[in-house]
Protein backbone atom coordinates (compact mmCIF):
# COMPACT_ATOMS: atom_id res chain seq x y z
CA UNK A 1 0.00 0.00 0.00
CA UNK A 2 3.21 2.60 0.53
CA UNK A 3 4.46 1.90 -2.54
CA UNK A 4 1.45 2.22 -4.49
CA UNK A 5 0.59 5.70 -2.67
CA UNK A 6 4.23 6.66 -3.93
CA UNK A 7 4.03 5.68 -7.26
CA UNK A 8 0.97 8.01 -6.93
CA UNK A 9 2.52 10.65 -5.91
CA UNK A 10 5.65 10.53 -8.36
CA UNK A 11 2.99 10.46 -11.59
CA UNK A 12 0.85 13.65 -10.23
CA UNK A 13 1.14 16.86 -11.75
CA UNK A 14 2.31 19.95 -9.43
CA UNK A 15 -0.74 22.66 -9.65
CA UNK A 16 2.05 24.47 -11.52
CA UNK A 17 2.71 22.66 -14.63
CA UNK A 18 -1.76 22.46 -15.20
CA UNK A 19 -3.04 24.77 -17.54
CA UNK A 20 -5.37 27.04 -16.03
CA UNK A 21 -7.99 28.83 -17.89
CA UNK A 22 -10.72 31.60 -16.62
CA UNK A 23 -13.66 32.93 -18.58
CA UNK A 24 -14.12 36.44 -19.63
CA UNK A 25 -17.24 37.46 -18.38
CA UNK A 26 -19.41 40.75 -19.52
CA UNK A 27 -22.06 42.29 -17.64
CA UNK A 28 -25.13 44.83 -19.70
CA UNK A 29 -24.58 48.16 -19.43
CA UNK A 30 -26.85 50.72 -20.51
CA UNK A 31 -25.61 53.01 -22.47
CA UNK A 32 -27.83 56.88 -23.33
CA UNK A 33 -26.76 58.31 -26.50
CA UNK A 34 -28.44 61.42 -27.99
CA UNK A 35 -29.03 62.05 -31.59
CA UNK A 36 -27.34 65.25 -32.65
CA UNK A 37 -30.12 66.43 -35.25
CA UNK A 38 -33.39 65.73 -32.95
CA UNK A 39 -31.98 66.34 -29.66
CA UNK A 40 -34.34 63.38 -28.73
CA UNK A 41 -32.15 60.72 -26.34
CA UNK A 42 -31.90 56.79 -27.37
CA UNK A 43 -31.17 54.35 -24.31
CA UNK A 44 -29.90 51.03 -25.38
CA UNK A 45 -28.18 47.96 -23.51
CA UNK A 46 -24.65 46.75 -24.86
CA UNK A 47 -22.60 44.65 -22.72
CA UNK A 48 -18.87 45.12 -21.35
CA UNK A 49 -16.49 43.10 -20.42
CA UNK A 50 -15.56 43.04 -16.39
CA UNK A 51 -13.18 40.20 -16.84
CA UNK A 52 -9.90 41.65 -17.77
CA UNK A 53 -7.89 40.48 -20.57
CA UNK A 54 -4.94 38.81 -20.21
CA UNK A 55 -2.46 39.98 -23.02
CA UNK A 56 -0.71 37.37 -24.89
CA UNK A 57 2.75 37.45 -23.26
CA UNK A 58 6.14 35.11 -21.97
CA UNK A 59 7.04 36.07 -18.23
CA UNK A 60 10.29 35.03 -16.88
CA UNK A 61 9.34 33.75 -12.92
CA UNK A 62 12.79 32.93 -12.60
CA UNK A 63 16.13 31.77 -14.22
CA UNK A 64 19.70 30.52 -13.03
CA UNK A 65 22.52 29.27 -14.92
CA UNK A 66 20.60 25.56 -14.97
CA UNK A 67 16.75 26.19 -15.15
CA UNK A 68 14.46 28.55 -16.94
CA UNK A 69 11.02 29.25 -15.31
CA UNK A 70 8.43 31.25 -17.12
CA UNK A 71 4.72 31.59 -17.24
CA UNK A 72 3.28 31.52 -20.71
CA UNK A 73 -0.41 33.55 -20.45
CA UNK A 74 -2.76 34.58 -23.85
CA UNK A 75 -6.61 34.92 -24.42
CA UNK A 76 -8.88 33.31 -26.78
CA UNK A 77 -12.39 35.13 -28.22
CA UNK A 78 -14.85 32.73 -28.20
CA UNK A 79 -18.75 34.73 -28.50
CA UNK A 80 -21.78 34.31 -31.04
CA UNK A 81 -22.62 30.63 -32.80
CA UNK A 82 -19.20 29.32 -32.60
CA UNK A 83 -17.42 28.11 -28.88
CA UNK A 84 -13.85 27.90 -28.95
CA UNK A 85 -11.96 26.47 -26.69
CA UNK A 86 -8.19 25.68 -25.55
CA UNK A 87 -7.85 22.23 -25.70
CA UNK A 88 -3.98 22.06 -24.13
CA UNK A 89 -0.39 24.03 -24.80
CA UNK A 90 1.67 21.51 -26.76
CA UNK A 91 5.51 22.38 -26.27
CA UNK A 92 7.92 21.59 -29.39
CA UNK A 93 11.49 21.95 -29.02
CA UNK A 94 13.32 23.88 -31.69
CA UNK A 95 15.79 24.24 -33.35
CA UNK A 96 19.93 24.89 -31.95
CA UNK A 97 21.36 28.08 -33.28
CA UNK A 98 24.94 28.14 -32.52
CA UNK A 99 24.44 29.20 -28.40
CA UNK A 100 20.50 29.64 -28.80
CA UNK A 101 17.70 27.52 -28.92
CA UNK A 102 14.22 28.15 -29.88
CA UNK A 103 11.23 27.02 -28.01
CA UNK A 104 8.00 26.70 -29.41
CA UNK A 105 4.64 26.71 -27.71
CA UNK A 106 1.24 25.94 -29.52
CA UNK A 107 -2.00 26.96 -27.83
CA UNK A 108 -4.24 24.14 -29.76
CA UNK A 109 -7.82 25.78 -30.01
CA UNK A 110 -10.58 23.98 -31.04
CA UNK A 111 -14.16 24.93 -32.67
CA UNK A 112 -17.39 23.64 -31.65
CA UNK A 113 -20.51 23.97 -33.08
CA UNK A 114 -23.37 25.75 -30.27
CA UNK A 115 -23.84 28.88 -29.13
CA UNK A 116 -21.90 30.47 -26.44
CA UNK A 117 -23.78 32.47 -23.47
CA UNK A 118 -23.96 36.05 -23.78
CA UNK A 119 -22.27 36.73 -20.38
CA UNK A 120 -19.38 34.49 -21.97
CA UNK A 121 -16.98 37.07 -24.68
CA UNK A 122 -13.96 34.58 -24.87
CA UNK A 123 -11.29 32.22 -22.20
CA UNK A 124 -8.11 33.22 -20.51
CA UNK A 125 -4.89 30.76 -20.27
CA UNK A 126 -1.93 30.79 -18.06
CA UNK A 127 0.51 27.65 -17.63
CA UNK A 128 4.21 27.80 -15.75
CA UNK A 129 6.84 25.98 -17.52
CA UNK A 130 10.20 24.78 -16.35
CA UNK A 131 13.39 24.59 -18.90
CA UNK A 132 16.40 22.71 -18.15
CA UNK A 133 18.96 24.52 -19.49
CA UNK A 134 21.75 22.21 -22.04
CA UNK A 135 25.18 23.25 -21.16
CA UNK A 136 25.97 25.16 -24.16
CA UNK A 137 23.26 27.45 -24.54
CA UNK A 138 23.35 31.75 -23.31
CA UNK A 139 20.46 32.60 -25.43
CA UNK A 140 16.78 31.34 -25.21
CA UNK A 141 13.93 32.34 -27.55
CA UNK A 142 10.47 31.22 -26.85
CA UNK A 143 7.59 31.56 -29.22
CA UNK A 144 4.13 30.95 -28.21
CA UNK A 145 2.01 30.36 -31.42
CA UNK A 146 -2.46 29.64 -31.69
CA UNK A 147 -3.25 26.58 -33.77
CA UNK A 148 -6.78 26.26 -34.51
CA UNK A 149 -7.00 22.55 -35.46
CA UNK A 150 -10.38 22.75 -36.99
CA UNK A 151 -9.54 25.18 -39.76
CA UNK A 152 -8.10 24.16 -43.19
CA UNK A 153 -5.45 21.53 -42.91
CA UNK A 154 -3.25 24.24 -45.00
CA UNK A 155 -3.45 27.16 -42.53
CA UNK A 156 -0.49 27.67 -40.33
CA UNK A 157 -0.72 28.63 -36.79
CA UNK A 158 -0.24 32.32 -35.68
CA UNK A 159 2.17 33.74 -33.72
CA UNK A 160 1.06 35.95 -30.83
CA UNK A 161 4.00 36.51 -28.98
CA UNK A 162 7.86 35.92 -28.29
CA UNK A 163 10.53 36.48 -25.74
CA UNK A 164 14.28 36.04 -25.65
CA UNK A 165 16.31 35.03 -22.63
CA UNK A 166 19.95 35.14 -22.45
CA UNK A 167 23.23 35.27 -20.47
CA UNK A 168 23.02 32.06 -19.06
CA UNK A 169 26.58 31.04 -17.58
CA UNK A 170 27.56 27.99 -16.53
CA UNK A 171 30.52 27.79 -13.49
Amino acid sequence: MISTSFLTLLSCETDAQKLKIATIYAAPKRVVKEIPETGKTHIYTTRQEVTERLSPMILMLSKNAETLQFRIQGNIDSSGHNIHQVRKIRFEKGELNGNGITLRYYVEIKKKPGKESADVKGYNYTKDETYNIPNDVKIIKIELYEDRINDAPDSKPKLIAQQIFNSFVKI
